[in-house]
């Protein structure tokens, strides 16, 4: 029962961060209560201290506000090309993603001419990012490179948005999705 719950609160919350809107309305502080939610299952599964509710809240704040990941999520969705030059999202893996290329025969081809693939990896390295600060300050190695499957899951959200509408592009699905995946992490690597 306690899987469902966190899953389904942690697919919600991740929506809210994203900018759920209720009518016109953005939840109050609505990029912080992913944080709050991280912030108290670890301190339920590891016992309540300041300082780890304070370390494990600012790792998951930190985590997805340093930097955003539009430019990776929007080239899975709708495959325009990246502009190298323009594209950039976050330096760390714009550097690992931009240079790489491979060569067939004399032709040289950018990782970068295949945005959907660029997508895709670019999304799974954001949230490799993300996990691994929220699994270090959880002292859970596990949940570090939980975060491997974002690229997957906003793919699904793609998917999912042919069948049923929420706009964006499959970008409001693929919160859901990397939410509910979260919170599966979450109780996978702390609560069972």
């Amino acid at each position: 029962m306690y899987i469902v719950l966190v899953t389904f609160i942690s697919s919600f919350l991740w929506r809210v961060r994203g900018g759920l809107r209720f009518g016109n309305k953005k939840l109050p502080l609505n990029k912080i209560w992913y944080a709050v939610f991280f912030s108290i299952i670890i301190c339920l599964a590891e016992g309540f201290s300041f300082d780890l509710a304070l370390t494990t809240f600012v790792a998951a704040y930190a985590g997805y506000q340093l930097y955003g990941w539009g430019v990776y999520a929007s080239r899975i969705y709708n495959g325009k090309e990246v502009d190298p030059n323009v594209d950039k999202e976050c330096e760390l893996i714009d550097d690992l993603l931009m240079p790489l290329r491979i060569s067939v025969k004399g032709n040289v081809v950018y990782l970068s001419e295949y945005p959907k693939i660029f997508g895709f990896i670019g999304t799974c390295l954001t949230g490799l990012i993300l996990t691994f600060l929220m699994g270090l300050a959880a002292q859970s190695v596990s949940f570090m490179f939980w975060g491997l499957g974002m690229g997957p899951c906003y793919w699904l959200g793609s998917k999912l948005e042919n069948y049923y509408a929420l706009g964006k592009e499959g970008w409001n699905w693929g919160e859901y999705v990397f939410g509910f995946y979260l919170g599966l992490g979450l109780y996978i690597c702390f609560l069972s």
